[in-house]
């Protein structure tokens, strides 16, 4: 009776206290947070498991430098940079680190002994895929057992075989292009912007070959404004990621993300719903990849979501990699003229006329894949921080323990300009890719090669890398065949003018056009 006669006391006590005025309460919670800060600064910097790892202080200190860099359209430069700075091994964000090697990007994309020793799960990339895809398909799966059955059941539309049976919707719109610049040909001294005739043409191929029908114009103008869109909340993504590794808040994350896209939609609104329900009503079968996938479909396991996920993803994947390639490559052609007549001059030795060019043709034409090479090394399509992954459990790279939990990726452009690997590792030199001229004594004798990796490498590298090599091809060819084009913005630097975040983003290659001569 005492004990309880003694905490009435205590409640009356406290009771009694004035109460808190909103100043108070203020300043309480601006000291909490202060603290808070201070706490999590402190652990970063000091007590962090990657706390040995070098970097730029505010990249240990908090996600803010990562976060500038993807809002600043700087990422691929900034990251390429710090590798320059401290090496191969550089902390990018207080639990993220960056790799700069060959080895590392083995480590980090191959499956060990016991399964991927590396996860999507906590990304990035996650959540922006959860974004823009209504279900799981080749890029979002996380089962390793779940993705091969998939790409197994995705892979017959891919073969050799199906490359040559797709060769006639290729051809096609690459004639619509032709056409259009045969066009603007009659008025020579009028420039043309040739990344949008190259991304109408890619959008043709791709979105006729994933849907059996080519997608409209409009389609592709909305989905470029949807990029757009995505583009400038990539930076907010890169600091969700952060928080979610705080319980509540990372479910909130999720619940964010989640209702972001119910309420403004996912890629499915935009891109070929319409066509796919009318293929699969028709039940026709055809050359293209959406014909493959159906006679799949049961084996695979799919639902119609499922299904639309995965045309949707050859859809964006294909024209986002390929049209970024064939302006790289006309860019760096165009900027040194020397490689575009030596090119063109090539071609017009080995074909009578453009109608000579095919698919297979092209494959025998080792200045032209010089070339694409060249520009595939100074400019992949995708980065490494793109392609981040979480450790699962705890393992070595390069010598530095990566504590499960940890943000890790490999960058590719910085791996594909790393001067220990590539002799004028920033400039642009098709010749390093002929036989002729990386032999012993030459300049590109010590270029190692395999860390040429535009499409990524192990299970997961791109399903669709030969299609696009085979579009670009034919496309390069035929243009430099019958076309000699000037560059109109000749003051643009790809390195320097160009942005990058997880894509690259704002670039415009602008020529004049006139017909070959001779």
């Amino acid at each position: 009776m005492d004990s309880i006669a003694k905490s009435h006391g205590l409640v009356s006590k406290i009771a009694l206290l004035p109460p808190l005025s909103l100043w108070a309460v203020t300043k309480l919670t601006v000291i909490g947070l202060v603290v808070s800060v201070f706490a999590v600064v402190f652990y970063n910097y000091f007590l962090h498991p990657v706390a040995h790892v070098k970097g730029p202080l505010l990249a240990a200190l908090s996600p803010i430098w990562i976060v500038r860099s993807v809002a600043g359209h700087r990422l691929n430069r900034d990251i390429e940079a710090l590798h320059r700075k401290y090496g191969p091994v550089v902390r990018v964000a207080p639990n993220e680190l960056s790799f700069a090697t060959e080895s590392s990007l083995k480590a980090v994309h191959n499956p060990g002994p016991s399964g991927s020793l590396f996860t999507k799960k906590g990304t990035s990339e996650e959540m922006i895929l959860r974004l823009v895809f209504p279900a799981t398909n080749l890029l979002t799966v996380q089962d390793d057992a779940a993705h091969k059955t998939l790409r197994t059941a995705l892979q017959p539309a891919f073969t050799a075989k199906a490359l040559r049976d797709q060769e006639e919707i290729t051809q096609q719109h690459v004639q619509a292009t032709l056409d259009a610049l045969a066009t603007a040909a009659k008025t020579p001294g009028t420039p043309i912007s040739l990344t949008r005739e190259l991304g109408k043409m890619i959008w043709g191929i791709v979105g006729h070959l994933s849907f059996g029908q080519p997608l409209s114009i409009d389609q592709l103008d909305n989905y470029d404004h949807r990029k757009d869109l995505h583009a400038k909340v990539a930076s907010i993504m890169e600091f969700f990621q952060y928080m979610a590794s705080v319980p509540v808040i990372g479910s909130m994350i999720v619940f964010s993300v989640v209702t972001y896209r119910k309420l403004f939609g996912s890629s499915q609104h935009i891109l070929g719903k319409q066509e796919l329900d009318s293929h699969i009503a028709s039940k026709r079968s055809g050359k293209d990849f959406l014909s493959a996938i159906l006679a799949a479909k049961d084996a695979a396991h799919l639902t119609q979501e499922e299904l639309y996920s995965n045309m949707t993803l050859l859809l964006m994947g294909g024209y986002d990699s390929s049209y970024v390639t064939l302006s790289a490559v006309f860019y760096h052609l165009l900027s040194k003229p020397e490689h575009y007549s030596r090119l063109q001059s090539t071609l017009r030795r080995e074909f009578a006329s453009a109608d000579d060019i095919t698919c297979i043709a092209v494959l025998q034409q080792p200045l032209l894949n010089a070339c694409i090479n060249e520009a595939l090394r100074l400019v992949p399509p995708i980065n490494g921080h793109g392609s981040h992954r979480v450790a699962a459990k705890g393992t070595a790279i390069e010598g530095i323990w990566v504590p499960a939990g940890t943000l890790v990726s490999a960058d590719i452009y910085t791996i594909q300009r790393d001067p220990k690997c590539w002799a004028f590792a920033d400039e642009y030199r098709p010749e390093r890719w002929l036989d002729e001229s990386n032999g012993p004594g030459t300049p590109f004798a010590k270029d190692v090669r395999t860390s040429w990796r535009p499409f990524a490498l192990g299970p997961r590298a791109c399903i669709g890398r030969e299609m696009a090599l085979q579009s670009i091809r034919l496309a390069v060819a035929k243009i430099v065949f019958l076309f000699d084009l000037t560059l109109e913005n000749r003051d643009m630097v790809w390195d320097r003018d160009v942005g990058s975040h997880f894509l690259w983003h704002d670039f415009d290659v602008r020529v004049k056009v006139d017909n070959a001569r001779g």
